[in-house]
């Protein structure tokens, strides 16, 4: 700020599960006098260590939750005997008060223009200035804050308080009935969900829901049982909720989906939610930047239209100005190649398993290139899965690690980093979610181009255009694409190999979308031959000739 002239405080804003809730805290300890990590964690909120960077104790995802901030500002928050001493607290009362520079996430950040809608707000309100990064992500930030989502417990809770309330036998009957329907419609969701999930190819907590003749009558039952519930006590939340996913078709002006997670949630959000990011993001009288490495979609065309796939999705206006894509700081010419297989088959469907068993030999060949120092990237669980098991059972002289959805991330990364010669194996956030400067991670290797999975968001943008696998499914998997490779070069020193095993884009492919890959990707030096990867390798590892 020296350097702008300017006198201001800056102020970083974490989201709410970045820190420890002390009276969660206190309930746990109560429980449990006698364990040292819990016993350590109370004396560390207790001295305002509350964010978890601060505390430097290891949680899974699973424990984490049980400690942290959930729901702020709800009654729990306002019965808190600690809430004086909330960490999270003090920074939401510096936030709105304060004339500061804040430097936030995505998510916290549509919370607030959301907020702003309904005259709330998180940050003070009118700032001038609004700079976004990464702002590919942003339009599904903004798809998740306008997803309206309940899962059973929820909507049996809101039918039987409302229903309950009544001392009218026929409703208290009507409401136990539908409390009956909305345990069977959620047992059908759970075996939909079942299916889809064993899918090899699903890598995806988006599933569909798939309308049939039973769930008809459960939700004309549901829908009739509630007007007449309505009638009498007001239910109109989740009363509309559930009228919308009944009347719901390929016609409907909203989408419809199921979530799993820990829950099985049932989700409507609007179709075309453009013009409401346009009025949120644009505002009279604000200066928008929007910046991000992988937003432009094409190679020929005007700034606008390179990018225009991005942009239309965050509703840009058309007064708005784009620039030029910027060359990559880093030194690619010099410093990366790109090697693109043909040692496997066309990742058909009906060739999986040949797909698979032909991707091991290949990944030990590069991996002995590098001595390990790997990142694998893949786009399905099942295929991670199969390679890891492959990898950890061939005694190879590299630690083989695989993320895990209960270990915390930050540990695993951490023995990744610290083991300079291992392998690690990941996907959904390690395509873009990690940061490893250094030797420990001198290769890439893309096990799949990363093509969206099927889904019914991604399904109603592709109804929208003309060449749906070219306007949508393409840029899509370009943007993934170059997430992933990005993780290689991650300073000026970095250097390394990107090594794709989709045939898709080698010389014997004849794919539209080929050329396109490359164009996207800053490594132009480019080889099909192993041997030009040993040699490069060769000239640019420690020890070896400098280019």
């Amino acid at each position: 700020m020296r350097r702008l002239g300017i006198e201001a405080e800056i102020i970083l804003a974490k989201g709410m599960k970045n820190y420890a809730c002390m009276k969660k805290v206190r309930s746990l300890y109560r429980k449990h006098t006698k364990d040292q990590k819990i016993m350590q964690l109370w004396h560390l909120v207790l001295s305002d260590k509350q964010d978890k960077a601060q505390l430097g104790l290891r949680f899974d995802e699973a424990e984490w939750e049980q400690i942290c901030v959930s729901n702020f500002g709800g009654r729990y928050c306002q019965q808190c005997d600690y809430s004086s001493k909330c960490a999270y607290s003090q920074l939401r009362a510096r936030l709105i008060s304060q004339n500061a520079v804040i430097i936030c996430n995505q998510n916290m950040l549509v919370a607030h223009l959301m907020r702003q809608q309904a005259g709330k707000n998180i940050f003070q309100p009118g700032f001038p200035v609004l700079i976004v990064d990464e702002a590919h992500n942003l339009e599904s930030h903004f798809r998740e804050a306008f997803t309206e989502y309940y899962d059973k417990t929820q909507i049996i809770h809101m039918v039987r308080e409302c229903g309950y309330k009544s001392k009218n036998k026929n409703i208290l009957s009507m409401t136990q009935k539908t409390i009956n329907d909305i345990q069977a419609l959620f047992e059908i969701f759970k075996d939909q969900v079942q299916e889809q999930e064993n899918n090899p190819d699903s890598d995806t907590d988006i599933f569909y829901l798939e309308q049939n003749p039973m769930i008809h009558r459960i939700l004309a039952r549901i829908k009739s049982n509630l007007t007449k519930i309505e009638e009498e006590h007001e239910l109109t939340e989740i009363y509309y909720f559930l009228r919308e996913v009944y009347h719901h078709s390929e016609k409907s002006k909203s989408v419809v989906w199921l979530e799993h997670e820990q829950e099985i949630r049932l989700c409507v959000c609007k179709k075309d939610i453009r013009k409401e990011i346009s009025k949120m993001l644009y505002q009279m009288g604000r200066c928008t930047i929007l910046t991000s490495a992988t937003i432009s979609n094409q190679q020929d065309g005007t700034p606008y239209e390179k990018c225009g796939y991005y942009l239309n999705s965050i509703g840009f206006p058309e007064i708005g100005k784009v620039s030029e894509p910027k060359k990559s700081p880093f030194d690619y010419d010099h410093h990366a190649m790109l090697y693109c297989s043909v040692a496997l088959p066309y990742p058909r469907p009906e060739l999986r398993e040949e797909y698979q068993r032909a991707s091991v030999p290949e990944i030990v060949r590069l991996l002995k290139i590098t001595d390990g120092k790997t990142l694998i990237l893949f786009t399905a669980k099942s295929d991670m899965e199969y390679v890891y098991k492959k990898l950890s059972n061939m005694n190879l002289p590299y630690k083989i690690l695989m993320q895990s959805r209960t270990s915390s991330q930050e540990y695993r990364l951490d023995k990744f980093r610290n083991d300079t010669n291992s392998v690690i194996l990941g996907t959904g956030t390690y395509w873009e979610g990690i940061n490893i400067e250094g030797e420990s991670l001198s290769q890439v290797i893309i096990y799949k181009l990363p093509f969206p999975a099927p889904n019914p968001i991604i399904d109603y943008k592709m109804s929208l255009a003309e060449r749906p696998v070219m306007e949508v499914a393409v840029p899509e998997m370009l943007t993934k694409l170059r997430q992933g490779a990005g993780r290689l070069i991650r300073s000026a020193t970095d250097k390394g190999i990107v090594s794709v095993l989709d045939p898709r884009i080698s010389s014997q492919s004849r794919t539209r979308y080929k050329q396109a890959v490359f164009d996207s990707l800053p490594i132009k030096n480019k080889t099909e031959n192993i041997e030009e990867i040993h040699h490069f390798w060769d000239k640019i590892s420690p020890g070896g000739e400098s280019i």
